[in-house]
């Protein structure tokens, strides 16, 4: 398995599933950022996010720092290329702390 740099921001959104939400403290910054962990069927790798910026309920959409907009697809859940990206994101970006915070987005679009 390999960690590479994916494709600038498309247009549409970028389907994710068996997704997660992390919170984690970040050696470069003094603030806590949440991050979007999952499987892009498309691309068939896992995948971790820059910072979110908004989650948009309705739609079940998320965007991040980058711009790009993440169709959230079905339940909540891991994936195990997911994981492994997500290990190696939090050792480059000296990551602490780690909270997962799921379940604040998945039953919020519940309700």
């Amino acid at each position: 398995m390999s960690i590479y740099a994916v494709d600038p921001p498309g247009e549409y959104p970028e389907h994710i599933m068996r997704w997660s939400v992390r919170e984690v403290l970040c050696g470069w910054s003094e603030k806590r950022t949440r991050h979007l962990v999952g499987y892009t069927p498309m691309e068939r790798s896992g995948r971790t996010s820059s910072a979110i910026q908004a989650f948009d309920q309705e739609q079940m959409r998320i965007t991040t720092s980058s711009g790009r907009i993440y169709q959230l697809d079905g339940q909540p859940g891991s994936h195990g290329d997911a994981e492994y990206v997500w290990r190696h994101w939090k050792s480059f970006n000296e990551a602490t702390d780690e909270i997962d915070v799921t379940e604040q987005y998945f039953l919020a679009a519940a309700n």
